[in-house]
């Protein structure tokens, strides 16, 4: 379980400075007095400070009030109160999320103050304040060069705690470019001038970051070392909040140490003491962590009380990895409360967010190989093109000049056939690449297939596992049905990525080797039950065979299991055939057949409800009926089958 890390001290902003000094309690009221009896620059800083004083509670006023001031100023040429405006109207626009307008504004105020050594610090304000707006915008590249930018008009080796804060904007971005090392080395030099400034929040803040960040290195001993030094000065400050979020971090790094009963003592401490600052997302992989050390103790009461506590929590995280986290150690807490069937569910759950998990993984690979190679056929696409140009070029100055002399004609005739040579080679050599890149997409597919074949087998082991230990025969029987259900998708994928061109699943083969699975998996002695196939030579695509594979699996599971008398010899006919109008799936035996008044739509099974939820789904039309035995007989329209 991967520890996770609570940060403080973010991002800072740097406002517009302050331009009177009049008594708070009537601030703006005797800033309106200024306006009404002042003139000129008296009145802009007026303007300003009221901007600045209506950010960011009364944004439409702060608007109101900077547009005045930088309409006066620039007909003034009043640089002070241009660059002030401009300020506080980047700000307003970072606060209302308008990031590129923010952006603008600070470009404009970085232009005015740039090479006048009178607005050297307003000009490095403007940098610190892009850098957060580009940060908010998730674009780390252009955040990083504006703290840059900004950390230049700082002097070498500077005490100063606004440097203090632009080193800790400047690591935060390091963390979240995954450039971890360098976050450390950043926040070291932050730390050093807070520690020289006697900052101690400041320091303890900066300690936590530290710490946080040496977990993401996976050095936890570190981790450890950092934050318990945080905690203490917290401590110290009588911040009792800011050290129990400590806490939660320090007792993630105290668990991947093996450190559990420390790790289980800190976070009860920091439950107990009340509602915790802290991010919901982490709040609940905190709260996991917990269960986990419960379970591992064998105190399994208290890891289901908490389960529930998380459960309401658990619908308000996106976090698709948490949540298939939460039903797994759910599924382990109910199974050891000898809670099978709700241990069944829960296991159902995790297998359907492990799914989504893959099925994302595979998207995200999709798109990547799809960019790559649309890039490199649009590359080779303009290079033909080029080609051609020339090409077209090259004939227009043969036929213009082939009034000219015999000796030209030739020698023009002689470079063209060379130049043709070139660009053929050329084109050879670009659709040389071209097919590299469709062979490496074929090959990447077919990893994908493999990868999520392995996972479902992985399922199935698991399942397998899990029936060892039960003895409900019931539920065996399901979590049987459940591991069939998986080799039948796993089955699809094996077939998919052994395929050499991709085009789709041979169902001849696929369908023999689900036959043979089933039969192994129920322990039928084939000389008791003979299964005969007529089976289309035919290639089905994923989208098809994967709901029609699920329904087969069901189909010969229900004859093999219920059809026939413990000593009847037995035979199931199975046929899947093309016809004009679509695909037509049969199956019969001569055993004891449905029971009377059978209603596939009122069938609590959940056997026939999947049967008829994936039929659904291919538009198909069932009908059942008896004839000497279960018939079943399932039509596939064309139209789902291209």
């Amino acid at each position: 379980m991967r520890a996770s890390f609570h940060f403080v001290c973010v991002l800072f902003f740097l406002t517009a400075s302050s331009t009177l000094c009049i008594g708070q309690a009537s601030l703006k009221d005797s800033l309106l007095a200024v306006i009404s009896s002042q003139k000129d620059t008296h009145k802009i800083n007026a303007f300003n400070e009221l901007a600045r004083l209506y950010t960011p509670d009364s944004l439409s006023l702060a608007d109101t009030w900077a547009d005045r001031a930088l309409s006066q100023s620039i007909k003034l040429r009043y640089t002070k109160g241009i660059l002030a405006a401009l300020k506080s109207k980047g700000l307003i626009a970072d606060y209302r999320g308008e990031l590129a307008k923010a952006i603008q504004w600070y470009n404009e105020g970085i232009s005015t103050a740039r090479g006048s050594a009178q607005w050297k610090k307003e000009y490095r304000d403007f940098f610190i304040n892009k850098g957060v707006a580009y940060y908010l915008a998730g674009d780390m590249g252009n955040a990083l060069k504006s703290y840059i930018e900004a950390e230049k008009q700082f002097a070498k080796n500077s005490q100063d705690p606004i440097y203090a804060k632009l080193l800790n904007n400047m690591a935060v971005v390091y963390r979240n470019s995954k450039k971890y090392a360098d976050a450390v080395r950043i926040y070291q030099k932050s730390l050093a001038i807070k520690q020289s400034n006697g900052d101690s929040l400041g320091i303890a803040n900066t300690l936590n970051n530290i710490g946080l960040v040496y977990g993401y290195l996976e050095d936890h001993p570190q981790t450890v070392k950092h934050l318990k030094t945080a905690k203490k000065i917290y401590e110290s400050l009588n911040l009792s909040n800011e050290a129990r979020s400590v806490d939660v971090s320090l007792a993630a790094a105290l668990h991947e140490l093996g450190r559990e009963k420390e790790a289980k003592v800190l976070l009860n401490r920091a439950f107990d003491g009340g509602p915790l600052n802290i991010h919901i997302h982490e709040l609940i992989q905190a709260k996991l962590l917990l269960v986990k050390i419960n379970a591992s103790e064998g105190n399994y009461e208290k890891a289901s009380e908490l389960l529930l506590e998380i459960e309401p929590e658990i619908g308000k995280t996106n976090f698709i990895k948490t949540k298939s986290t939460f039903h797994e150690l759910k599924a382990y807490v109910q199974h050891a409360l000898n809670q099978p069937v709700e241990a069944y569910t829960s296991l159902l759950e995790h297998k359907l967010y492990l799914d989504t998990l893959i099925s994302e993984d595979k998207l995200s690979l999709e798109k990547e190989m799809e960019a790559k190679y649309l890039t490199r056929e649009k590359e080779s696409q303009i290079q033909i093109q080029k080609l051609q140009i020339l090409k077209n070029n090259r004939e227009r100055l043969i036929y213009i000049f082939a009034l000219l002399a015999l000796v030209l004609i030739l020698g023009l005739a002689y470079r063209l056939s060379i130049q043709r040579k070139r660009a053929n080679e050329l084109l050879s050599e670009k659709n040389t690449q071209i097919q590299s890149a469709l062979e490496e997409k074929e090959v990447l597919l077919k990893e994908i297939h493999h990868r999520v074949k392995n996972n479902l087998q992985i399922i199935s082991s698991l399942l397998s596992l899990q029936s060892r230990r039960i003895d409900d025969p019931k539920v065996l029987e399901a979590i049987q049905d459940g591991q069939n259900r998986v080799n039948s998708m796993a089955l699809i994928h094996e077939n998919l990525y052994q395929d050499e061109k991709l085009v789709g699943v041979d169902s001849q083969e696929y369908i023999n080797k689900l036959i043979d699975s089933l039969v192994n998996s129920y322990n039928i002695n084939p000389e008791n039950i003979t299964i005969t196939k007529n089976i289309d030579p035919l290639k089905l695509d994923v989208d098809t065979i994967i709901p029609l594979g699920l329904i087969l699996n069901e189909l010969i599971s229900n004859a093999l299991k219920y059809a026939f008398d413990k000593e009847q010899k037995g035979e199931v006919n199975l046929s899947l055939q093309q016809i004009p109008e679509g695909l037509l799936l049969r199956i019969a035996d001569n055993g004891r057949g449905m029971p009377p008044n059978f209603d596939i739509d009122t069938l609590k099974s959940l056997g026939f409800r999947l049967i008829k939820s994936f039929a659904k789904k291919l538009d198909g039309v069932i009908k059942i009926w008896n004839d000497r035995g279960s018939n079943i007989e399932i039509f596939i329209p064309q139209q789902k089958l291209s």
